[in-house]
């Protein structure tokens, strides 16, 4: 074999040689954990014992997922579920799941497939898009607070008031940076964090769920995927072409308006309209005058100041459940206080899925808050 040939001979067996070392090493390299389907570092937590309209009492939990091969105290980002303040909890889609019942809707499909306003209560999967933060070294938590049947409002702002005072007392078993929480919620979900978000200085909102006191409620950022920000507007600010005056009323100013139960207002006779009616006319005399007071309580939009954390809202063009409008109008009232905000809204999206880029800016947004890049 001559010089020329033995030169390209070993240059062939080298390549030949990095390359099977290179395909060693790639399949040798662990897979990417798979965060939606990691099970809780920390199950069934109970945050708080508290007591129900009824007198029952209820225990509020929590699941804690730290991201894994993470040693130092992490950020933490707290999920609140949507279901019109009636239905859902804190296991999301990790709850165990019935073999007998039909499988959930894809995490993509909108929840709005009937065209029925009272049948598009957000059930697309949030959940699953905050979760995602874990990929960026960043604790997830998702929350329990009562629902609408269990104790009205404001029993659930000061549940999740509570959670976030019990995430900081207990910050270092947890192994979670007691000054880097943010909130994020959808629907309902959203309309807590948003109240959470600007509503720290509010005594009245405050509560005692789960004791800590000492500890602040405060969180430093705040992600509203379509929630509810004023109780009184959501009938008249629907878009009638999405949904016709006459509907928009009944799913929001009729007794039978999750609103109306979340008001525990909701008997015959009475609804978020007759409240709208009393408030307007001053009618401070009124049997119901508290009534509307609770519904101001509930409303973020009327606590928005200068010192409220950045927000991050979504919401889509096409909703036809919680109008637009509503997360405008707090835009708005954001950038009046010079609160630091951004809105995105998807022209398509309904009351539930975002879509793929709006899901991306929002986790890519409060990731840099959390993270200080």
């Amino acid at each position: 074999m001559n010089k020329k040939l033995r030169m390209v001979s070993f240059v062939l067996l080298a390549t030949l040689a990095f390359a099977t070392q290179k395909e060693s090493f790639v399949a040798a390299e662990s897979p990417p954990t798979d965060v939606i389907s990691m099970a809780p570092t920390y199950k069934d937590v109970v945050y708080a014992t508290v007591t129900n309209d009824d007198g029952k009492k209820k225990e509020l939990k929590m699941n804690i997922f730290k991201p894994e091969g993470v040693t130092e105290a992490t950020p933490v980002l707290v999920y609140i579920h949507g279901g019109g303040w009636a239905i859902g909890d804190y296991q999301g889609d990790d709850a165990p799941k019935d073999a007998k019942k039909e499988t959930a809707a894809p995490p993509n499909r909108p929840a709005q497939m009937t065209g029925r306003a009272t049948d598009q209560v957000a059930t697309d999967s949030a959940y699953q898009v905050f979760k995602k933060v874990l990929e960026d070294k960043i604790a997830f938590v998702s929350i329990d607070y009562r629902l609408s049947g269990e104790a009205i409002f404001p029993a659930p702002i000061y549940d999740v008031k509570g959670s976030i005072r019990y995430l900081r007392a207990h910050a270092k078993e947890y192994g979670i940076d007691p000054e880097k929480i943010a909130v994020a919620g959808n629907s309902a979900g959203g309309h807590l964090a948003t109240e959470l978000a600007v509503t720290s200085d509010i005594k009245e909102l405050e509560g005692d769920v789960g004791g800590n006191l000492e500890y602040s409620s405060k969180v430093m950022a705040a992600v509203d995927f379509y929630g509810p920000t004023d109780m009184f507007t959501m009938g008249p600010e629907m878009d009638p072409t999405l949904q016709s005056p006459e509907e928009a009323a009944e799913t929001h100013d009729s007794p039978r308006a999750a609103e109306a139960k979340l008001l525990g207002f909701d008997k015959e006779g009475q609804g978020v309209a007759v409240l709208r009616d009393i408030r307007d006319k001053k009618q401070t005399n009124s049997p119901y005058w508290e009534k509307v007071k609770l519904a101001e309580l509930a409303s973020p939009i009327n606590y928005v100041s200068s010192d409220d954390p950045p927000m991050f809202i979504a919401h889509g063009g096409s909703d036809s459940l919680v109008s637009i409008q509503q997360s405008l109008r707090l835009r708005d009232t954001l950038n009046h206080a010079g609160v630091e905000n951004i809105f995105m809204s998807n022209s398509k999206a309904p009351h539930g899925g975002q879509g793929e880029d709006v899901n991306n800016a929002a986790i890519t947004w409060v990731t840099k808050k959390m993270l200080n890049k």
